[in-house]
């Protein structure tokens, strides 16, 4: 199963085996669930979304700390708009401190000031890294154990996932991902995952909260916005990205974004003599 696993965390100091961002923000309804092998832990900071996890929706508001247990499919929605801390701990890190997150069983959602306060320190601990001041790896370091351990002692149960259940839609979102620049049909993506379309149809809205097809748009249009931002030109991102009608893209693009494709075009600059 884990060679459906499409994101691999590239850590770039082993010293400092985690993801940290400060503030991520999303004010878009719908994004492509991920999964991965570390721990990640969510702490939302302003405005309100839904965590998608699994076959759960989750309200996320200012103070609630969400935990993504490994393998597991995940994504953050907002009808408005959302900012969250984001931490992603190496599973190699916890196995090093006796903290087996594959044998342990997450509480999802929590609600702790406690934990919140442990979140901040590790906040805090990077900004006196990027400050430049007498803060030291292991102060981060430091800062993550305890937040891990609060975890552990609080939060945690021995066992593991059934990593079977989602087994089909991960599948079908690598084949999307895989294949999103030519045709693709519902029967395409099932044929992959090896079940009929019914079934995949049901699973995939049970697991992301879309649909197939949904999601093929998603990804694509979210690939052509990185494109037209890269500086090319709308109607040549949308065939690169699988769309063969402009005005059908464009109406596609507008229903993701709320914007036309020409507005993310790079605004070119005039300099006056």
């Amino acid at each position: 199963m884990h060679k459906y696993r499409y994101e691999n965390h590239i850590i770039s100091n082993p010293l400092l085996p985690f993801i940290f961002h400060r503030r991520h923000c999303i004010s878009q309804r719908n994004n492509v669930p991920n999964w991965h092998k570390n721990i990640e832990v969510l702490y939302c900071i302003e405005g309100s979304g839904f965590v998608n996890c699994e076959t759960e929706t989750t309200r996320f508001d200012p103070t609630d700390i969400f935990v993504v247990n490994p393998d597991t499919p995940h994504t953050i929605i907002s009808d408005t708009f959302v900012a969250y801390r984001c931490l992603i701990i190496d599973e190699q890190f916890c196995e090093e401190n006796g903290i087996p997150v594959q044998q342990l069983i997450f509480q999802k959602y929590i609600k702790d000031p406690e934990l919140c306060q442990l979140f901040e320190a590790v906040t805090e601990a990077y900004d006196r890294k990027e400050s430049e001041s007498v803060c030291t790896i292991a102060d981060i370091r430091y800062a993550v154990l305890g937040l891990l351990r609060k975890l552990c002692s609080t939060y945690a149960v021995p066992g593991q996932r059934d990593d079977h259940a989602d087994e089909y839609v991960k599948k079908a979102i690598s084949y999307i991902r895989q294949n999103f620049t030519e045709h693709i049909a519902l029967e395409d993506v099932a044929a992959y995952a090896g079940i009929s379309k019914f079934h995949l149809s049901r699973q995939f809205r049970a697991y992301t909260g879309s649909t197939v097809i949904a999601t093929v748009n998603l990804i694509r249009c979210t690939e052509a916005r990185r494109l037209i931002e890269g500086g090319m030109p709308v109607a040549q991102a949308a065939t690169a990205c699988g769309y063969d009608n402009l005005s059908y893209f464009t109406r596609t693009f507008k229903k993701h974004f709320e914007s036309l494709p020409s507005d993310f075009t790079p605004k070119k600059i005039t300099v006056s003599n």
